[in-house]
């Protein structure tokens, strides 16, 4: 009986000449592999143990796989073959002031986790997860209104829930002007180290005689902050200024108002001339459904409910680029 050489499994061009092409390798096993976006403190590709910080949201491919990392794991599971094959993240997926890793080709593990380090280029005076909520009485909040706080207690807990690690500072000194603001950031920042600095300064300058018309010193003090805040190795991000809630007292004015707009007009300007996260508070009072009689306890001062919209405002600033 003839059997045909297929089923001998001969190729016919090897049986024909002694030699021929070898046959054809199998296909490389998918599997999944957990990669995990973590802040890289020190920089050196590793991640080591004290690094609890980690990145969500974060867009990376993994040869044909891309996925989002999650909160606040910085986890994303992805299908991918096990041989070498490029590794890139996103920057636009990054939150500010971040530096995704270069593209490179990468072996998955045979076992465990790959680990993604993102970078936040900190100078040695700024402490990675430490958040320096800087301002007036707005910032430092009241008795009685909400946790008391100000925005900062909020903020906190969200960005600890979303990075896994947070300590936020409330440096928020009532009825000081922008320019005592200026006099003393420094002390502020060499006492609490803070890698991110939140200026929300000038609401007080309106009833300094020198600023009837904006800028004043206003944005030349804030200036001087964010030039400040970068020298000590952090980066600065800048409010702009609440309106006033009309109508309760006498100095909540329609003109006072007017003077918040040209003078919000003037600090959109300096962020981007000095290259700065802008979390623009106003707009989003302006866009809230709520009325100003409930996002205010009073003439200037937010309420619960105002706070909680100023928390949410600069935990997007922190965490999305713009």
């Amino acid at each position: 009986m003839r059997l045909l050489p297929a089923l001998l499994g001969i190729s016919l061009s090897g049986a024909a000449c002694g030699g021929g092409s070898s046959p054809t390798a199998p296909a490389p096993l998918a599997r999944t592999v957990t990669l995990v976006a973590f802040l890289d403190e020190n920089r050196n590709g590793q991640l080591d143990g004290p690094e609890s910080i980690r990145i969500p949201g974060v867009e990376i491919t993994f040869g044909a796989a891309s996925g989002r990392t999650a909160a606040p794991t910085g986890e994303v599971a992805l299908n991918v073959v096990s041989t070498a094959q490029s590794l890139s993240v996103a920057t636009s997926s990054l939150p500010p002031y971040h530096r995704a890793p270069e593209t490179a080709v990468v072996t998955p593990p045979a076992s465990g986790p790959l680990n993604v380090p993102v970078t936040l280029p900190l100078g040695a005076g700024a402490a990675p997860g430490v958040v320096l909520a800087f301002g007036d009485s707005i910032t430092n909040g009241q008795s009685g209104v909400g946790d008391g706080r100000g925005y900062s207690g909020q903020l906190e807990r969200m960005l600890g829930a979303h990075f896994g690690r947070a300590l936020v500072i409330n440096d928020g000194v009532d009825s000081s002007s922008s320019e005592r603001g200026d006099s003393r950031i420094l002390d502020s920042l060499t006492g609490g180290r803070p890698a991110f600095t939140l200026i929300l300064y000038g609401t007080n300058d309106w009833a300094d005689a020198r600023c009837q018309s904006p800028p004043c010193f206003t944005v030349d003090s804030l200036r001087s902050m964010v030039r400040k805040v970068k020298a000590q190795g952090g980066f600065p991000f800048v409010g702009t200024l609440l309106m006033t809630n009309v109508g309760t007292d006498f100095r909540a004015t329609p003109q006072r108002n007017s003077w918040i707009v040209a003078m919000n007009a003037e600090i959109r300007r300096m962020a981007v001339e000095e290259d700065v996260v802008l979390a623009d508070l106003h707009r989003a009072f302006e866009l809230s459904p709520l009325q100003n009689s409930e996002l205010f306890a009073d003439y200037i001062h937010p309420s619960a409910a105002g706070y909680r919209l100023l928390a949410e405002t600069w935990f997007t600033a922190i965490t999305r680029r713009p």
